[in-house]
């Protein structure tokens, strides 16, 4: 009995303690935040095309690394 006492104690001093600290959970942006932030947004990857001397259409797809050096493949 005397355990479940200060079992029962010691819980409500955590939460106690922990209640008046607790912050809800933050809501989400309104969608027309994320409509004004793609207005922004570019292209990060693009198609370099040009043709070979029998004419057939040859396509690399390119990007900017992470230290702006543009790679294709």
């Amino acid at each position: 009995m005397p355990k479940t006492v200060v079992a029962a104690a010691l819980a409500a001093l955590i939460l106690a303690a922990v209640t008046p600290t607790a912050q809800a959970m933050p809501m989400a942006p309104h969608h027309s935040v994320f409509a004004a932030l793609n207005a922004d947004v570019q292209d990060a990857q693009w198609r370099r095309c040009w043709r070979d001397r029998w004419g057939r259409l040859r396509c690399r797809n390119c990007w900017r690394d992470r230290w702006g050096r543009v790679r294709c493949s």
